[in-house]
C-alpha cells in the first residue's frame, strides 16, 4: 500500500467546499484527515460529503490533537499568516491559498519560518499550474525567445467592501501579476504604474509597465470597473506569438499560437495580412477533464504539493518565490506616475 500524506484542512468556505476538497479527496496519496472552521457547521457539512471523521472549530485543538503530516490552510488573507505559521511551527508542512499574507514582510517571515523548522511551504498560484498555460509555456519557448508579456485581469466588484482588510491588488490581481512574472522568468528591474480610483473610495484600477532584469517587457492591467471579467495573457516573440484565454466574459479557456513563417508583416493596408501557422489548443482537452478545479490549475496545485511530500521535490510555488511576487506587486504600486 502506497503512502498517503495525512492533512487537515483549515478553512470550509467556497475555495474549501468547491475546489480544494474535492480534488484532495481525488488524490489516491491524500488522506483528509480533519477539516476545520470557525463555522463548525461547515466544517461538518464539507465533511459528511466526503466522509472525513474528524472536525474542528479551532484549528490549534486540530493541530494538538491528530497526527497530520501536513495542512491546507484556506483562510482569509488578513489570517493566512497567523494560522499557516502556526501550522509550519506544530511541524507540519503547508500549502497556502494565494496571497501569502498582507504584504511582502508576512510572506518573506513564513518562507524563514518554514525554512528554520525544514518544512515544504507552498503557495496555491493556480494559474501556474493550468494545463493550458504549461503547454503554451512550453510550445512558444522551444521556437523562440520572448520579448514582450502582456497580463490582464478585469471584473466588475465594489472592492471597498469586498476586501476591506487588504488592497485587491495584494490579494487578488496577484493572481496576474504572478503569471506575469512566472512566464517571464525574471524579477522586475525598471517599473511604472497608473492608479486610479473609478466610483470608488478605493483604487481599483492599475496600468503597469515592466522591464524584467532579462530584457523583457510586461505589461500589466488591472480593473474592478468593467463589463465582465476578462482573463487572459499575451506572450510574444519574433517566431512566435501566443494568446491565452483564461475566461473573457466567461469561464472558457483557450488558446491559439502564432507561428511566424520568417516573411515580413509590415502594412496591412498597402500588402494585406500575411496568414500565419496557428496552432489551437483546448483547456479542457488539456486537461482530459470538463471539472472547474482540473482545468484551471486547482487539482495540479494539490498534486504538486502532495507530490513534493512524498517525493522530497520542490513545489512549482514556494512560499520563498510567492514572496517575491509580493515585493514585485508592492514594487508596482510604489512607482506610480
Amino acid at each position: 500500500m502506497s503512502k498517503k500524506i495525512r492533512v487537515g484542512v483549515i478553512g470550509a468556505g467556497g475555495m474549501g467546499s468547491n475546489i480544494h476538497v474535492p480534488s484532495l479527496a481525488e488524490i489516491e496519496e491524500c488522506e483528509i484527515v480533519a477539516i476545520c472552521d470557525l463555522y463548525e457547521e461547515k466544517a461538518k457539512a464539507l465533511a459528511n460529503r466526503y466522509g472525513i471523521k474528524k472536525t474542528y472549530a479551532l484549528h490549534h485543538e486540530m493541530l494538538q490533537k491528530e497526527e497530520l503530516d501536513a495542512a491546507i490552510v484556506l483562510v482569509d488573507p488578513d489570517r493566512t499568516y497567523w494560522v499557516a505559521n502556526t501550522c509550519l511551527r506544530a511541524g507540519l508542512h503547508v500549502l497556502m491559498e494565494k496571497p501569502a499574507g498582507i504584504n511582502s514582510y508576512q510572506a518573506h517571515s513564513l518562507a524563514r519560518t518554514a525554512k528554520e523548522m525544514g518544512k515544504v511551504a507552498a503557495v496555491a498560484m493556480n494559474r501556474r499550474h493550468m494545463p493550458l498555460v504549461q503547454e503554451v509555456l512550453k510550445r512558444v519557448k522551444a521556437v523562440t525567445e520572448i520579448t514582450q508579456i502582456d497580463s490582464r485581469f478585469m471584473k466588475y466588484s465594489d472592492i471597498h467592501s469586498g476586501w476591506h482588510y487588504a488592497s485587491a491588488y495584494n490579494c487578488d490581481i496577484i493572481h496576474a501579476l504572478d503569471l506575469l512574472r512566472y512566464a517571464a522568468g525574471s524579477e522586475p528591474k525598471n517599473v511604472a504604474t497608473v492608479v486610479e480610483s473609478n466610483n470608488s473610495p478605493v483604487d481599483n484600477a492599475w496600468s503597469s509597465i515592466v522591464r524584467f532584469e532579462n530584457g523583457i517587457i510586461g505589461t500589466l492591467r488591472a480593473n474592478y470597473q468593467t463589463a465582465a471579467r476578462f482573463h487572459d495573457l499575451e506572450i510574444h516573440g519574433p517566431r512566435a506569438s501566443a494568446f491565452i484565454n483564461m475566461g473573457l466574459g466567461d469561464l472558457k479557456c483557450s488558446a491559439e499560437i502564432h507561428y511566424n513563417d520568417g516573411g515580413s508583416m509590415y502594412s496591412a493596408a498597402s500588402a494585406g495580412v500575411r496568414r500565419s501557422n496557428v496552432e489551437h489548443l483546448d483547456a479542457i482537452e488539456l486537461a482530459g477533464s470538463d471539472k472547474y478545479s482540473h482545468y484551471y490549475g486547482y487539482k495540479a496545485e494539490n498534486v504538486d504539493f502532495i507530490s513534493c511530500l512524498l517525493n522530497g521535490t520542490k513545489p512549482l510555488c514556494t512560499i520563498e518565490d510567492a514572496a517575491k511576487s509580493m515585493d514585485m506587486a508592492e514594487l508596482l504600486l510604489e512607482k506610480r506616475i
